[in-house]
């Protein structure tokens, strides 16, 4: 068996939400694509199936986000708001968020391999639409950088042919 060492990737990303720079991580981002199935019996086969059909994929990021400003903890928490100016912001109030369509909340979320030109997308990872939800667990203490822990959740483009994110170039050259 012949290997292909240059198609082994190694390596971090580069994080960019709805065209913000998400800055740098610690412990790695995470690309989780689930397929669910619904498998198909007969009474004639008793409980073996006879076929199994996708029923749905489920495609989530985890961001563990270590370098943190005001402006990327309010875009990553939809249900937040700044205290102050727009832009200069004072402060993040946390709000309850009750009935907040994460859909609208949802931008382009696109992973680069650090390192590599930004003409270079061959490598990148792009969903068309996500929404983070944070799931903050952050730590005060010595020795331990405070990581804020975001999880992108990806919904289909509905307009068109129900895509939810690309390995790769997003369109044929």
């Amino acid at each position: 068996m012949a290997i292909a060492a240059e198609n082994i990737a190694l390596g971090v990303c580069d994080v960019t939400f709805a065209t913000l720079d998400l800055g740098a991580t610690k412990g790695g981002v995470e690309v989780a694509i689930e397929t669910s199935t619904y498998e198909v019996t007969a009474d004639q086969t008793g409980e073996t199936p006879i076929k199994e059909v996708i029923t749905g994929t489920t495609v989530t990021v985890t961001v563990p986000m270590l370098e943190t400003n005001l402006t990327k903890l309010l875009k990553v928490m939809p249900q937040a708001v700044g205290i102050g100016t727009a832009g200069s912001e004072v402060g993040v109030e946390i709000r309850s968020g009750v009935n907040t369509d994460l859909l609208e909340a949802a931008g382009e979320l696109k992973l680069h391999p650090t390192g590599l030109p930004a003409s270079d997308t061959a490598q990148d990872f792009l969903a068309f639409k996500a929404a983070p939800v944070p799931k903050f667990a952050v730590r005060y203490a010595t020795g331990e950088e405070r990581v804020y822990e975001v999880t992108f959740k990806c919904y289909p483009d509905t307009t068109a042919n129900n895509k939810i994110a690309v390995f790769g170039k997003p369109t044929a050259a």
